[in-house]
């Protein structure tokens, strides 16, 4: 479809993935036409989100023989390639990349490398169109390409502007194939998605953009014999704590006719941590924390004396669980003691009955995590920030942040994760509180 006609909103594919029944029902909900009169017509996914599998959801959704989604020709299809982890990891060590030249190939951990070589797009480019089961992408995106200064460069004392003009040389030999690969008509336009475009130019591993569309001219010159390149559009992190992106990158894109997405609107990074910008209710939870307690002691009395030695486990974890709760201090910090919380579970191998009730314990848990993580970000808004709006309990975290972006006058499109259709309900409420 045309790069004029985005939704505002788009659906990030991040964390959505084929086989979530949750993810699914979501991304056919966000598709729907016949909920109420706000499409949502961007979907952003990489070849790495959920290791392809995030792709082939959207092929699922795509292939449907639901009528009442919104076809392909009215769906912007936007995906990114340049890492190499899990699957592409495999591949690589079978020698599937072998016409990709190993100095191309940015080493940076044990499972991850990163490639951005002309080789490596078309062997991408041909794997992202099979998942998604689509003749072509409305975009392609470099993903990250300063993963090559990231390895390059350990310290500000190292050779900055030379390490970056190798970084752009390598990123002009990337636009020659996608120019290419708009020839051929697997990609309608192309793009950088990078978190550097959010740093300022002082840091080591800024990605410099002032000659990306000479670049993309030239590149277009050599391939297809025409000025008329293919580069659109650039996407970058930014919400109401990172800023910087928005006044230099995205303003200079906007001001040479790019179109600006911005992914990672709620979740923000500064100096004094990790925030979750978004609002979460209140729940009853000491006394679902005592009735779990005295449902398992009740299950404990009556059930067989086998099953005594998990309850009493499980009582065990609740009060530890709970002891460190005032500790964690926002999602991310949860979602990190989670995966220990639930090794620990596996190990035990928790009989059904147990695990049924300690899962609704588990979920409040992570509710009121939630809640109080967000009535931190709240007060800290409110006074670093002066974000005078959010005094009022009723205005939601979410909103305001989605507001500042949409306000901005730079942003073309906000990708947000979609992965519930409560997440696709909010969206569809701010496309109609921002409908022209």
């Amino acid at each position: 479809m045309s790069i004029e006609k985005l939704s505002r909103v788009g659906i990030g594919m991040y964390r959505m993935c084929l086989g979530s029944k949750l993810n699914e029902n979501a991304l056919y909900k966000a598709l729907n036409r016949e909920i109420d009169g706000s499409k949502i017509n961007v979907i952003d996914t990489s070849t790495n989100y959920c290791d392809g599998e995030s792709e082939s959801l959207v092929g699922k959704v795509l292939k449907s023989s639901n009528k009442n989604l919104l076809s392909r020709s009215e769906l912007f299809l936007a995906t990114k390639y340049g890492y190499i982890q899990g699957n592409n990891m495999t591949l690589y060590q079978n020698g599937s990349f072998k016409n990709v030249p190993d100095e191309h190939i940015v080493h940076y951990g044990p499972n991850c490398f990163h490639c951005i070589h002309p080789e490596f797009m078309k062997d991408q480019i041909n794997r992202s169109l099979h998942r998604m089961q689509t003749k072509y992408v409305d975009i392609l995106f470099i993903h990250n390409p300063e993963y090559f200064l990231m390895d390059k460069i350990k310290s500000s004392n190292e050779n900055v502007k030379g390490y970056q003009k190798q970084m752009l040389d390598r990123i002009s030999q990337s636009f020659e194939s996608m120019e290419e690969a708009i020839y051929k008509g697997q990609i309608l336009s192309y793009g950088i998605s990078s978190n550097s475009f959010s740093l300022t130019e002082e840091d080591k591993h800024f990605l410099p953009f002032y000659d990306l569309i000479d670049r993309a001219k030239e590149a277009s010159k050599r391939v297809r014999k025409t000025e008329n390149h293919g580069f659109a559009a650039v996407q970058m992190p930014a919400n109401l704590l990172e800023r910087c992106g928005l006044e230099t990158t995205a303003r200079w894109a906007k001001q040479n006719g790019l179109k600006v997405f911005i992914n990672r609107p709620l979740n923000a990074f500064n100096e004094d941590g990790a925030f979750r910008l978004a609002s979460y209710p209140k729940t009853d939870y000491e006394h679902i924390k005592s009735s779990t307690i005295s449902n398992l002691e009740t299950l404990r009395r009556g059930g067989e004396s086998n099953f005594d030695g998990q309850i009493r486990f499980i009582i065990d974890l609740i009060k530890q669980m709970d002891n460190v709760l005032p500790y964690i201090k926002n999602v991310f910090e949860w979602e990190n003691y989670q995966i220990s919380v639930n090794s620990t579970i596996r190990q035990f191998q928790v009989e059904a009955d147990i695990n049924s009730i300690l899962q609704h314990f588990l979920n409040t848990f992570e509710t009121e995590v939630r809640h109080r993580g967000s009535q931190a970000v709240r007060n800290y808004l409110i006074e670093k920030y002066n974000i005078e709006e959010l005094k009022d309990e009723n205005k939601r975290i979410e909103e305001v942040a989605l507001e500042f972006l949409l306000n901005s006058g730079v942003v073309d499109v906000v990708l947000m994760g979609m992965t519930r259709e409560e997440y696709v309900d909010f969206a569809k409420g701010m496309l109609q509180k921002f409908k022209n």
